[in-house]
Order: structure tokens, then sequence, then C-alpha cells
């Protein structure tokens, strides 16, 4: 008789942890930016890590940067997470509105 309310409880927390867990893995975006890839500008959201995806919350296209060459607060930051960029890499404008230059992204 024990047996049902502990299955019972057992998948309750199961299904609360499920549908808990993919809200705990969004990211938390800190700026948005806005990008041109040479077909317009577009809107993104961004995270204090250079090499984390750039995301289009419009589309739900995602970003990923190769390279960055920005301006911020008078100091120049260039990156790079390799030395040589693939072939299928496109620069792209980048004003995240205190960050201003290009970033170099996979082409999709």
């Amino acid at each position: 008789m024990m047996r049902k309310p502990l299955v019972a409880g057992m998948a309750t927390a199961l299904t609360l942890g499920i549908a808990a867990s993919p809200a705990a893995a969004k990211k938390q975006y800190t700026y948005t930016a806005v990008i041109d890839c040479g077909s317009g500008p577009v809107e993104v959201l961004s995270t204090d890590d250079l090499f984390a995806p750039l995301f289009d919350p419009a589309t739900g296209r995602k970003y990923q940067p190769l390279a960055w060459s920005v301006v911020f607060d008078g100091q120049t930051i260039e990156a790079a997470r390799k030395a040589k960029l693939p072939k299928h890499a496109v620069e792209c404008s980048y004003d995240d509105g205190m960050a201003a230059g290009t970033v170099t992204v996979k082409k999709a």
C-alpha cells in the first residue's frame, strides 16, 4: 500500500525536475547589440563571454564568434579563437552601445 504514494511522489518529482531543467539551462544575456554581416542589421543578444554565441531572438539563429576587433572605453580589444580563421567565416560590424568594431562569425 505504501508503494503507490512513493511511486507517485517520485514521478511528480521527476516531472518537475525535467520541466525546470530547460529554464535553468537558459543563458543570461547581458547585452543587446546590432551586427551587420552584409544583409542588413540584426539585433542580437550576447553575454560577457566573447566566444559565446550571439543570439537573434527574432529568428532563433545563433552566430558563433571566431574573432573580435572592437574598441571599448578607448581601448582596442582584439581576440581570436584560433590563429587561422576557417574559409567559411564572415566579418560583421558590431555595436552594443559600449563596444563597437567587428566580429568575425562562422557562416551558417
